[in-house]
Parts: structure tokens; sequence; C-alpha cells
């Protein structure tokens, strides 16, 4: 913030209070106006500023609005445009933190305004105010789903970031940013290096607290989404001590029940509910609407298996919505109540949860946790279809089964829950496994283990392609199962359907094997036809048999068709794994034992580095043309390459 402090004792203290994170003592001096008797309007107006900002750290929404609508009405009496602007600033704040978007976006159009008439501020002043007002902007039509403007709000804050320098209005843009990556567009990398870069922000600024705990805070939902939970949990819990400090109930709460979720998640039921009760006990104080909060109890206990702890919470959550008859406390309501009768040992229940899920998923719904409930939803009714498939072997309800995973497909895609959308492709891939469909079970694998890479799911991607390479081991067992006629519970236990059922309910990836590096055999680079450009064999630890390079080029056509027409990602050849590339006109393969997730890293950084080089690519074409076959001795760069990336496996 640029704004010069006073020159008084009272604001040396005030500042010291502050930058330590004593927002409340700091406040109660701000309030004491006989210790700034005398004081100049310029004086006043940067404690009325820092007033303010206490009061919007600390989310009392309430006091932020009442203390806005004071400086506004003092501008007004003065004339004064910009005590008027920071007045509004407050206002709209405060109103963005009640969720009424819709009074805010009106202050806003008075603000811009505003804006307009301020003179006789410097260069440096006039840019804060507009990406001040440009935040408020970005912050609301993010809640209402204008992301456009989002976006190109967003856009002109950061490029005004050299001349404003690092502010706390920079900071915040940053971490809206963050949150576009997260919530819109799924891609947790940038997400995450958005929000680290508002976190060494942050450190820069003066009044920082507030602003490093909300970075943690994002930190920790990202790495959630993404499924580390440890790293998750560290986050939020550095957090959680940092509004401690400064006192902000508001996040307090919704951080224990973060790590509340995040407990549950790793199974430890006892400190979830710990967590989770604080933070409803805190949602109670504020007060908050809590029928979220409650629904997620119902759903731990649930798991743990307390039936009557689970009544007790859904007791609290009926009897909140027979007092309101709000549609949202409606919406948890039935999601809890499906989720009771479904825990249910009696058939009829079951009957009854199902018809209740169906409504759930049906509802039209605007808040967050709303499609995530409709998303588990879909969820827990294939898991009810699964149950009785089961059960009764019965096509039809196979088919059932099928038509809601095809939904449940859709909607995450669309939602871009993109870690529910790979755990279904590996539930599907399960599911073809007991039609003996192995071809369809490993496309199915194929396209999760596209998702997981593409949005940085690395524990799941490496969980897909642990299932894909223990699919491959079993390919013979599968056609003596279909041979043999196996039975369903036979089938059912093989492919550990109930088993990946289980991790999506409960929504944990499960117990990731250690991944290992593979022991590479051959990398050769083909041409079109088929024909050897460049080959070389691993034989530094590995016996190989001689006439391997030429049993694998006569098995070529066969692996090409499989890998490419058929939308796999690798095959075996005999103990060996093959895994193909395509780079220009040539094919890159790559035989190895052992695991696949290393595999494919190191042949994606092989094909980039090579396209990255004109003088590979011209080398290749012209040893091509006049049918010579390359020597690691005459291409120096690309002996260094292979080096680095498959014998001292570096970069990956």
């Amino acid at each position: 913030m640029n704004m010069s402090p006073p020159k008084l004792k009272q604001s040396t203290r005030v500042e010291e209070l502050f930058n330590v994170g004593k927002l409340d003592e700091t406040l109660e001096l701000l309030e004491d106006v006989n210790q700034f008797e005398g004081i100049d309007f310029r004086q006043k107006r940067y404690f009325q500023f820092l007033k303010g900002l206490i009061l919007l750290y600390q989310w009392k929404t309430e006091e932020v609005i009442n203390h806005g609508e004071e400086i506004f009405k003092e501008g007004q009496d003065l004339n004064d445009n910009l005590q008027s602007f920071d007045g509004l600033f407050f206002i709209i704040s405060g109103l963005s933190q009640a969720f009424k978007f819709d009074e805010a976006l009106k202050l806003v159009e008075k603000m811009e305004t505003l804006l307009k008439h301020i003179s006789n501020i410097s260069t440096n002043k006039l840019i804060q105010n507009q990406v001040r007002l440009k935040i408020l902007k970005v912050w609301i039509n993010l809640y209402i789903g204008k992301i456009d403007l989002v976006k190109e709000g967003l856009e002109w804050c950061l490029a005004s970031e050299r001349e404003l320098g690092n502010t706390f209005e920079i900071v915040w843009a940053h971490l809206l940013l963050a949150q576009v990556m997260l919530r819109v567009e799924s891609r947790y990398d940038l997400a995450m290096e958005y929000t680290n870069g508002a976190l060494s922000l942050a450190k820069e600024i003066k009044f920082n607290h507030f602003w490093i705990g909300l970075s943690h805070l994002q930190l920790g939902v990202i790495y959630y989404a993404i499924g580390e939970l440890d790293i998750a949990l560290n986050h939020n819990m550095k957090s959680l001590e940092i509004f401690k400090i400064i006192k902000c109930d508001f996040y307090i709460a919704n951080l224990l029940s973060n790590i509340g979720e995040i407990y549950s998640d790793k199974g430890d039921y006892d400190l979830a509910f710990e967590y989770l009760e604080e933070g409803l006990l805190l949602f109670n104080q504020i007060p908050i609407e809590i029928e979220g909060n409650l629904d997620i109890l119902v759903l731990v206990a649930l798991r743990k298996g307390d039936i009557e702890l689970a009544q007790k919470y859904f007791d609290r959550l009926e009897k909140k919505f027979n007092q309101t008859k709000k549609k949202r406390t409606e919406f948890f309501y039935k999601y809890s109540k499906a989720l009771m009768l479904k825990w249910s040992s009696r058939i009829r229940d079951k009957a009854k949860a199902e018809k209740l899920l169906k409504q759930v998923i049906e509802t039209d719904t605007y808040y967050t946790e709303g499609f995530d409930t409709i998303i588990y939803a879909y969820v827990h009714l294939c898991d009810l279809y699964l149950s009785e498939y089961s059960l009764t072997n019965n096509n039809e309800v196979l088919e059932d089964l099928n038509q809601y995973i095809t939904k449940l497909l859709t909607i995450s895609e669309n939602s871009r829950s993109f870690r529910v959308l790979c755990e279904t492709l590996i539930l599907q891939a399960k599911l073809a496994l007991l039609n003996f469909d192995v071809k369809s079970a490993r496309q199915f694998l194929t396209q999760a283990q596209k998702v997981a890479e593409t949005y940085g799911l690395k524990r799941l991607a490496m969980k897909v392609s642990n299932e894909h390479d223990e699919l491959l081991k079993q390919l013979k067992m599968w056609e003596k199962l279909k041979v043999s006629e196996a039975s369903l519970s036979e089938r059912l236990k093989l492919a550990r359907l109930n088993e990946q059922m289980e991790y999506m309910i409960k929504t944990r990836i499960g117990e990731v094997p250690k991944i290992s590096d593979e022991d590479p055999v051959l990398l050769l680079i083909v041409s079109e036809g088929g024909i050897p450009t460049f080959s070389k064999l691993f034989t530094e630890t590995l016996v190989i048999e001689e006439d391997l390079i030429s049993s694998f080029l006569a098995a070529f056509n066969t692996f090409s068709a499989e890998l490419f027409s058929e939308g796999l990602d690798r095959a075996s050849f005999g103990d060996f794994k093959v895994l193909m590339k395509p780079i220009s006109t040539f094919l890159v393969c790559y035989l190895f034992k052992g695991q696949s997730f290393f595999a494919r890293k190191r042949i994606q950084s092989l094909v980039e580095n090579i396209g990255k080089s004109e003088e590979l690519l011209e080398k290749f074409n012209e040893y091509y043309k006049t049918n010579q076959v390359i020597k690691l001795e005459d291409v120096p760069k690309l002996n260094s390459i292979i080096m680095e990336t498959f014998v001292k496996k570096k970069g990956i």
C-alpha cells in the first residue's frame, strides 16, 4: 500500500502490532480516538484505511460494511472523491464477503464514476486505485461465473505490476488467477505456480500475515485436489496457525473443516471428527450456513461405521431443514438421508436411497459444494447398481450401471473434476474385464493415464500405470478365465472392482505401489515402413538375445497397429514391454523390463529433445534418404541425450 504513514508515535505502534499479526490489539489502538487528537486529515484517512483492512482480514463482514459507509459519508460531506472511493472499496468488499454480489456490482459502477473524478494524486496512487477497483470486479465476476471478464481483468492488473510494485492488490491478483486455473481450467500446475508466486510476493509486503495465510490455504486446496494429502495437510496447518494469530474465525472454521476432511480421506476418523466438530462450532458462531458441514459429518460417521453418530448429525440437519425449508438445506438433507438409507442392510432402504440420489443429481445447483455432491451422488448410485449386479448377475442391472457410469464420466469432465473422471475410467476398465473385454479395459486405462498426466494428478498417474502393467501380466490369465467361463464372483475378485468402488466412495486413491525405474533394453528409431534409422542396445546389466532387434522388427507392424489404431499406450513383447512415440516422420520405440511409469516419461523426454533440435531432425532425414543407420559416435548430441535420459536417468 503506497500511502505514507503519519509521523506519530501511535503510527509506529500501530504498524508494529499490525506487522506481527496482532490485529485485535491494533484495532483496539485505532478505535481509541483520544490517542489521535490533533492529527491532520491525511493521517486520519491512513488510520481509517488500516482499520478497514483489519476488519476485512478478520472477515467481520457487517463491521467492514459499516466502516466503509462511515468513510464514504465523510468523503461525501467533504466533497473528497478519494475518501469516498476508499469507503466504497470496503462496502463492496464486505458485501462480497457476505455473498451479496448483486448489491456489490451496483456499487462498483459508482466506484468507477468516482475514480474518473479523483485528481491531485500521484500516478502511482492512481494506478493502485485502478488495480484495486479491477480486483473487486474480478473477485465478484469469479463467483458469479463471468470468467471472460475475470481473465481480462486479471491480465490488466498483472500488467500493472511493474509500475505499481509489490502491493497486496498484486498478491491478490495472483491468488485470483490461481483460483481460475484451479476452479475453471483445472490446471493444477499453473494454480500451484501462481499461488507460490503470491506466497513469495506476500512475504515481501507490509501487513502480510493475511496474504501468507491465504496462500497456504490455497496451496492446501490445490494439493488436496490432486490427492497429495500429506502436503495439503501441511499447508492447511500453516494457514490455520496464521489465521489463529490474526483471529479470523471465518478462515479458521474453513481450515478446520479442510483438515477434518483430509484426515477422513486418510482414514483417521477420530482426528477428522475433532477438527470437523470444532469447525462446525465456529461456523455456528459466525453465523454461516452449515448444511454442507453437517453433511460431511454424516458421511464421515458412516465411513467410520458409527451409524449412531451419523444419525445424531443427520437429526440436526433434518431439524434445520424442517425449520427453514430452504432449497439449499433440502439438497443436503436429501443427500445425507440417501447415504443413511444406503448404509442400511435392508433392501427396501437401498431402494429408497436410489430414489433420493436420483433426485439429488437432477437438482439445479449453483454452489460449488453442490456440484461436488452431485458427482458423488452418481458415485453412490453406481455403487448401488454394482452391489445389485454382484448379487443378481442381472444384465439389465449391468446396463443401468454402465449408463450411470457414462453420465458420471460426462458430468465429471464437464465440471472439470478430473480426479473423479480418472477414477471412473479405471472403474470402466475393471467392468470391461468382467466381460473378458481386455482390449477395452486397456483402452480405458490408457485414457485414464492421459487424463492423470495432462492435469498433473501424479499419484493417480502412478496408480493407473501400475494397473495397466499388472493387466499386461494377466493377459493369459484372462484368456483362460474366458475359456473356463469363470463365475462372476471370481471375476469380481480378480478385477478388484469392489476395491475401486470403495476408493471412489471414500475419495481416496489408496496406497500407490512403489514405482521403480525400468531396466532399458532397446531403443529404436524407425522410419516409414519400419526401416531402422537408429538403434541402441542397453547391455550394461541385461543379457540380450542376439536376434532381439530382428525379432522386434518382424513384430513391428503388429505393435504399431495395436498401439496406434486401438488407442493404447503400451504393449508386451515376450518378457518386455514396448512404448512408441512419433517424432516427425519417424517412430521412437522403447523396449524395457519393469514398470512403465518412468519409462513413459523418458521416451516423452527423448521425443521432446529431438523435436527441439533441427540438427538432429536433419541428420535423421539425411541418413534415411541414403539408407544409412545412424551411429552414436557420428551424432554426439544424440548420444548425450540418450545417456542423460536412459542411462544416468536425469531430469525425470
